[in-house]
């Protein structure tokens, strides 16, 4: 690759204007049925690249991982552990943006299913790499499709040494007692997918499933059903499985999540408080709401 192209990746506001394919998207599905379910919500990450692995990690971070605490019978201190290393995405992410050809007009994919992330990037490993090998860390002789974006990438942090990305994943998921990673391709190479699974002791159903949703509209008042559109109903779904996990919820976190301008977050909770749903508490600039 060569230096022109690398500023334009490491420092250009929007690269996908100059190598189409230089974004991530994310996509996170709500429900079992993931790709077969209009339940879902998509996030497209630019700028400079490095920003753009920054950016769609620290979203993972606030909206994805959680921690689980677990009292043990006999013992004082509880178990504390979450559904995914936060280390183990960050090495898969950074991998696939730094392996991805950006020849390819494809962009590296993001998929967030209930029991699963996964992580595509275009193409695949090389032919002459044995994919049981690499998936075990031994892989020994290299050819690096971006050296020079693997070098800037150490320079700033993102990356260590140069061929320790999977042992790296495979280290901290064995760490944090998550399942081992997977790695797959079709016949041709054109694409590697790598899996992250949830880590056991998290209900694959904790993500807002089908039965959940049912639940929890069977919960809601006539009034809401009949004051609010069925995608109004569908994004407070997605802010009260947010508030599963967390005591609250402002409007700028809630336009965040649900990707859409903060005026209309701020309408919609305040419509949500209406019908009985949510609470709050505060004034208009510091104001949060909660769950009843």
């Amino acid at each position: 690759m060569d230096i022109r192209n690398i500023g334009v990746l490491m420092f250009a506001e929007h690269p996908e204007k100059f190598i189409p394919g230089s974004y991530i998207e994310l996509i996170r599905f709500n429900t079992k049925e993931a790709e077969a379910s209009d339940d879902f919500i998509e996030k497209t990450f630019t700028g400079p690249i490095w920003k753009q692995v920054q950016d769609a990690l620290d979203y993972i971070n606030t909206n994805v991982i959680e921690e689980k605490v677990v009292k043990l019978q006999g013992q004082a201190e509880s178990e504390r552990f979450f559904n995914y290393p936060y280390n183990a995405l960050e090495e898969a992410l950074v991998n696939a943006v730094f392996h991805k050809s950006y020849r390819e007009q494809e962009p590296v994919e993001i998929r967030i299913y209930v029991d699963s992330i996964q992580i595509l990037n275009y193409p695949g490993l090389a032919k002459w790499i044995n994919l049981e090998r690499f998936a075990e860390g031994r892989i020994k002789g290299r050819k690096y499709r971006n050296r020079r974006i693997g070098e800037l990438f150490k320079e700033i942090d993102l990356s260590e040494k140069k061929g320790t990305g999977i042992p790296q994943i495979l280290r901290e998921l064995k760490k944090k007692g998550s399942p081992g990673p997977e790695f797959d391709m079709d016949d041709d190479r054109t694409y590697l997918n790598t899996i992250i699974h949830i880590r056991d002791g998290f209900d694959k159903n904790e993500i807002m499933s089908e039965s959940m949703s049912k639940s929890m509209s069977e919960s809601m008042s006539k009034s809401m059903s009949e004051s609010m559109s069925e995608l109004e109903i569908a994004r407070i779904q997605v802010i009260l499985q947010y508030l599963t996990v967390h005591d609250t919820i402002n409007s700028a976190k809630a336009a965040e999540l649900l990707d859409v301008e903060k005026k209309t977050a701020s309408r919609l909770l305040s419509k949500a408080e209406k019908v009985e749903v949510l609470i709050s508490k505060g004034k208009t600039k510091d104001k949060v709401y909660m769950k009843k």
